[in-house]
């Protein structure tokens, strides 16, 4: 049975972390171990790639990517336009923990994930909505979730 850090169930983004950046990532962990991260810059350039997610040890993260989008964020917090969409099967092992830390320019401390290895180019989120589903997945419209399997019926 795979190990899931129920503390890192929801969303995370770097935007307080970004000064003086043109680009902002965020993470979001389901609690059914799936996931995806997102990157997007002023540019317009939207990337979102999903992946299954454990914890093998403690303070160890695993994801296993699945499917990559990239294209362009319009109006909405979906894709204007997709530049290209498939399957990617990069794993990164990276250390982690969560704490408080204070952004620059923040009033105080927040709920913080630092990761030793960036994942969608940077290594330091805040806490975001804690409640996340596939339709918060910005490529979702482009390639739609399965559904989750259904119990089986008790044996008889």
């Amino acid at each position: 049975m795979l190990h899931l850090d129920r503390r890192l169930i929801g969303g995370w983004h770097s935007a307080p972390f970004d000064v003086g950046a043109m680009e902002t990532s965020g993470l979001v962990f389901l609690a059914d171990g799936r996931g995806w991260s997102r990157f997007e810059s002023i540019s317009s350039e939207l990337g979102v790639s999903r992946f299954r997610w454990h914890c093998p040890d403690a303070g160890v993260l695993e994801m296993r990517h699945t499917w990559q989008v990239d294209g362009h964020w319009g109006s909405g917090d979906g894709f204007a336009a997709v530049d290209s969409s498939g399957p990617d099967d990069e794993v990164v092992r990276t250390g982690y923990r969560i704490g408080p830390e204070t952004p620059p320019y923040g009033a105080g401390p927040v709920d913080t994930l630092v990761l030793d290895r960036a994942v969608a180019f940077t290594t330091t989120y805040a806490r975001g909505q804690r409640t996340v589903s596939t339709a918060d997945d910005p490529s979702a419209a482009v390639v739609p979730y399965t559904p989750a399997p259904r119990p089986a019926p008790p044996r008889r």
